[in-house]
């Protein structure tokens, strides 16, 4: 399973007042846009939408190898 030390919040901004999070997944081009209160509920919202689309540690490294420095997020 992924972890919090996977991902990095890249933006945090307010859309039709709610507050918003761009979180992206080191080393991938992944960006997860989730709505929460602050980054926490940020971290947990995009850890489980990652989980719903079946993103695993095997299929991360795998990911990794294959983009190999020609990321978006580092």
């Amino acid at each position: 399973m992924i972890s919090k030390n996977d991902l990095s919040i890249i933006e945090e901004y307010v859309m039709f007042g709610e507050k918003r999070f761009r979180i992206c997944v080191k080393g991938t081009n992944i960006i997860v846009n989730v709505k929460a209160s602050n980054e926490q509920e940020a971290f947990t919202k995009a850890l489980q939408v990652l989980n719903q689309v079946g993103l695993t540690n095997d299929s991360l490294n795998e990911l990794r190898n294959l983009m190999s420095g020609k990321t978006v997020c580092k």
